[in-house]
């Protein structure tokens, strides 16, 4: 069931409690009202809901609606059900204008609710008029009992259930692999963050493309990972523990906002060439000094990412590459993604590069 912390907002003069509901009938009916009633779930409200209600109301003067509590939808509907917990759907049900008052019923059956509240009218779908299950038979007898009409609308039915299965069976969702470079892009910080002592202090959230890969995965399947080059590593600035720590901070700093990283990977090497023509000016540990490196814009990083995700780039739909500099434009070109330069950017343009 979907949890929603703060019910206080969902309230309506049209949700009331059974007793009250029992004498309020009365009195309806004490002045030439004919009362209807409809019991059910009632979850994830959808047009056949609607429609049942709109010719429910035709039929009678006042219109009420028992919503099943949570327990008894669980036990008819199964683990997950109701998708909606009762509050949630009594006050969706107290928001149609064919509604008048709306219960939360306690009772596992619709004959204790016909027996308790002992409308003029039990009104029941079309896809009850045949029907001749102990269930059925037993409402049928109840609101006869209490000198109501059982009842029924002629609108073709819908199923809740049915809806679920098309939405997980039917619905392809589109799947976005998102890789995202960490300094300058994903963080602020875009000069060796973890040289400095006070380095916790300086790292800072480029809130921005936060809200940008939050979008993504609020509309796609995304699968996320960082690639991030760490040369700092292997010119001496920090070591690999230290790498690992500040990507274990921006991990949870992001989970706090709902953004959680499927797949960390880092390079701490420079390539020999490279060492060579800067041996003048930077001094580099040998053993970080490699002939062939997983550096961007080398798509080692991604592959090693994907073998241990278990996943493989033709699992997805679209392959995004997020950075901010020359090697991520052409580590992008170099496994076929589209590049997002962040560079910059505020979130409004960021969004306008793919959604």
């Amino acid at each position: 069931m979907l949890d929603i912390n703060d019910l206080s907002s969902y309230t309506s003069e049209k949700i009331i409690d059974l007793d009250y509901a029992a004498i309020l009938i009365k009195q309806l009916q004490s002045s030439n009202k004919k009362v209807g009633l409809c019991n059910g779930g009632f979850d994830i409200l959808h047009p056949g809901h609607m429609k049942h209600f709109e010719m429910a109301k035709k039929i009678c003067g006042i219109l009420f609606v028992s919503i099943s509590s949570d327990i008894f939808v669980s036990s008819r509907k199964g683990t997950g059900r109701p998708v909606y917990n009762e509050k949630l759907r009594a006050y969706s049900v107290a928001a149609l204008r064919w509604v008048d008052y709306v219960v939360i019923s306690d009772s596992e059956k619709g004959t204790d609710i016909i027996q308790r509240l002992k409308p003029d009218y039990y009104i029941k779908g079309p896809d009850y008029i045949d029907k001749t299950t102990p269930g059925i038979n037993s409402e049928r007898e109840v609101i006869k009992s209490v000198g109501g009409e059982m009842q029924y609308t002629v609108e073709s039915p819908m199923s809740t259930t049915e809806i679920i299965e098309y939405i997980k069976n039917k619905i392809k969702e589109k799947t976005i692999l998102l890789i995202i470079d960490r300094d300058g892009t994903l963080i602020e910080n875009n000069d060796f963050l973890g040289k400095s002592e006070n380095w916790l202090e300086e790292l800072k959230l480029n809130e921005p493309v936060v809200s940008f890969i939050l979008a993504l995965q609020t509309k796609f399947r995304t699968t996320k990972i960082i690639v991030t080059n760490q040369a700092g590593v292997a010119r001496g600035y920090f070591e690999c523990d230290t790498v690992e720590e500040i990507n274990n901070i921006i991990h949870k700093k992001l989970s706090t906002k709902g953004v959680n990283i499927d797949n960390w990977q880092y390079c701490p090497d420079v390539d020999s060439v490279y060492a060579e023509l800067m041996k003048n000016k930077l001094q580099f540990k040998p053993k970080y000094i490699k002939d062939v490196t997983k550096r961007k814009p080398s798509k080692k990083m991604i592959e090693d990412s994907l073998r241990e995700l278990g996943k493989k780039t033709e699992d997805f739909d679209d392959i995004i590459v997020l950075g901010n500099s020359h090697e991520d434009k052409e580590l992008a070109r170099n496994i076929g993604a589209k590049f997002i330069d962040a560079n910059g950017k505020g979130y409004e343009e960021l969004c306008k590069e793919f959604l």
